[in-house]
């Protein structure tokens, strides 16, 4: 007997197994995003000198309740707006019991990155169709530029989620004008409060020249926009009225650097993008370069397209400048990128794919052969560069993280040893390579770095010497880095202001080779000491006199 492969009940069956499929492709995408967003974001110390900053401002919040214009120890201007420190310093209040504060407030980046990766996918869909969604979600995961930014103490992360709901938005204004004026106005107050003017303006900005081009030119666009900046300067508003209230002066300061425009660097911008947005970059010239005809026609083109050009231009001229600012274009990237998956030539994606193993392959073996090296002392040369690296760390054998790292390392070979490499699979891949790549640093590494970069130890020492009720101590010679972290380790706000007589107790930075300032020559010394890896050292000194 034939079967008839038009029977009813026999569609009915088929479909369950193409949904199980999909149903698994998304559990083991979740799995992944949870891994990759979750690691790294405890279990270490304060690595860049930004998240320094971030920890003075969060410690400020939760010592003396400065909800409006946290400052960091080391600055007497506001760096940013109030809101990423804010939420952070919440999360380290509600984890205090079980992490450390930097850790506890780095735990909020969790709550901002799955924001932005949300919003991408679903702007994403809006523009493509069903299913296109997770392929965003897997290049904003593979992004070589993100993965170090997205698990440090800094605003950015704040200012991308509110820019990533902003362009959802974009997307959905037409079907839910409601709901999207919400998540606009939403996404404009997140954005102003974390990041200031820069991000505002590239959103205004690029709503306002959208209005020229048939998809936007509507009234229920005009309205969408009325309603969403509506809600957008009504979250605002409180923020700013209190600071010109409160600190007039902070506030006439901070506007004046907000405002400020500098000479553009085009080129410094390129420059970035030639390395940060990676594997979305030869996605996105090859999307462009197929439908460059028609890209005003396209409005799943001409939308990313129009805010990456605003915001070039944007961030070129803005005072700021550094690689956090440019993790807003991986959004219409991401967005661009996926025009480009399914349609690849066979040799294209392959080449990708390739790149992929190659990088992530070449620095896995890094990794690897480095924590082996702090084990074992072989290689000899890599070890002697472990060494300097991790200074006076001894290596432990720790048995929970080798066995995640080899798991992980072995799922990561079994994926790119597939019979069959499909366009979707390169981008997968990549996305599970930097995974592997991260996790393995974090944990077979993440001792060694720790104890290069932590002031933790130096600091606690100083604390030690310090006088309970100490409030005041000279500052001579050090970093804003090692300030704010004199901030978190010990509590203690140091001035570098000399005229202020109520100081009794100087901390000074030194070179080895450097005489004793004169100003502190008849101090009496109560405390010297240095990290091992530091040129300077720190000597801590008393008025006796």
């Amino acid at each position: 007997m034939r079967f008839d492969l038009e029977h009813d009940w026999q569609g009915n069956m088929a479909t369950p197994r193409k949904n199980l499929g999909e149903q698994t492709k998304l559990k083991l995408f979740l799995i992944l995003t949870v891994i990759w967003i979750f690691t790294g974001l405890t279990g270490h110390g304060l690595w860049q000198s930004v998240e320094a900053d971030s920890i003075s401002q969060i410690l400020d919040i939760i010592q003396k309740n400065e909800f409006i214009a946290p400052l960091a120890a080391s600055s007497n201007y506001l760096n940013n707006p109030p809101l990423y420190s804010f939420v952070a310093a919440s999360f380290a209040k509600i984890f205090g019991f079980i992490l450390p504060l930097h850790d506890g407030a780095r735990l909020s980046n969790a709550l901002w990155v799955s924001i932005t990766l949300i919003s991408t996918g679903l702007a994403t869909r809006e523009l493509w169709g069903i299913g296109h969604g997770r392929q965003a979600g897997l290049l904003f995961i593979a992004s070589i530029g993100l993965i170090m930014n997205v698990h440090s103490l800094i605003p950015d992360i704040a200012t991308l989620s509110g820019l990533s709901l902003s362009f959802y938005s974009f997307t959905l204004y037409y079907r839910r004008p409601f709901r999207s004026s919400i998540l606009m106005g939403s996404g404009l107050a997140i954005s102003f409060l974390s990041g200031g003017f820069i991000p505002l303006i590239s959103i205004v900005a690029t709503s306002t020249i959208l209005y020229i081009f048939k998809f936007w030119r509507n009234n229920r666009y005009l309205t969408f926009i009325g309603l969403s900046f509506g809600i957008g300067i009504a979250i605002m508003a409180p923020w700013l009225f209190a600071m010109n209230y409160l600190y007039p002066q902070l506030f006439s300061n901070w506007l004046n650097r907000e405002i400020f425009i500098s000479s553009p660097s085009f080129l410094y911008t390129l420059s970035g993008l030639s390395w940060f947005t990676w594997p979305s970059l030869p996605l996105v010239v090859l999307t462009l370069f197929r439908g460059y005809k028609n890209i005003i026609k396209q409005k799943k083109l001409l939308l990313p397209l129009l805010f990456i050009l605003v915001y070039f231009f944007v961030i070129s001229y803005a005072s700021k400048q550094n690689q956090m600012s440019l993790m807003p274009f991986l959004i219409p990237f991401c967005i661009i990128s996926v025009g480009s998956i399914d349609t690849l030539k066979r040799g294209t994606a392959s080449a990708l794919n390739l790149f992929g193993i190659l990088l992530f392959g070449f620095i896995g073996i890094l990794i690897w052969l480095g924590w082996l090296a702090m084990q074992t002392g072989v290689p000899n040369r890599i070890f002697e560069r472990m060494f300097f690296l991790s200074s006076n760390y001894n290596a432990s054998l720790e048995i929970i993280p080798l066995i995640i790292c080899l798991i992980f390392t072995s799922y990561w070979g079994l994926s790119i040893f597939k019979y069959r490499i499909t366009n979707r699979t390169a981008i997968t891949n990549w996305a599970i390579g930097i995974t592997m790549i991260w996790l393995c640093l974090v944990m077979l590494w993440g001792p060694f770095i720790d104890n290069r970069k932590s002031h933790k130890l130096i600091f606690n020492e100083v604390k030690q010497h310090l006088v309970q009720s100490t409030s005041c101590v000279y500052l001579h010679n050090l970093s804003a880095k090692q300030i704010n972290l004199l901030h978190y380790y010990t509590g203690v706000k140091g001035t570098i202001n000399t005229t202020n007589k109520s100081c009794f107790l100087a901390l000074i930075s030194l070179p080895e080779e450097s005489g004793f300032p004169s100003e502190y020559k008849k101090w009496e010394e109560i405390w010297t000491g240095k990290r091992l890896q530091d040129k300077n050292y720190f000597v801590l000194v008393r008025k006796d006199f």
